[in-house]
């Protein structure tokens, strides 16, 4: 089992996998690191591991008030295609960066 520790500080985020339970990772993350701590962990997993094809994906989102960028980097189910990107992501928040203008940096067919 892993735990996803997202640490905040300030207005950037870092997330940690510990190889824990829930319970232990927010314990031992609360113990030694700084910040803001939001602790995630999975009840059941939801999907299916035998997909065929997919895309990878790489993304940079930007903030319009300041310029600040961030890139994304994941998985694209086969059903999905660029135009289903955008408005998935526009106006969310990652690592601390709205997004308000997104570029696909990178679309590649993926055959598992």
């Amino acid at each position: 089992m892993k735990t996803m520790i997202v640490q905040k500080l300030g207005e950037k985020s870092i997330t940690n996998y510990i190889p824990a339970s829930h319970a232990e990772a927010l314990t031992f993350a609360s113990s030694v690191m700084d910040g803001e701590l939001t602790a995630y962990s999975t009840s059941a997993p939801v999907g299916n591991d035998e997909a065929t094809s997919s895309f990878s994906v790489t993304v940079m989102i930007q903030q319009d008030s300041n310029n600040e960028k961030t890139y994304l980097n994941f998985v694209l189910k086969s059903t999905k295609d660029e135009l289903d990107l955008f408005p998935a992501l526009q106006g969310k928040t990652f690592n601390g960066i709205k997004a308000d203008k997104i570029v696909i940096i990178s679309f590649r067919s993926n055959t598992h």
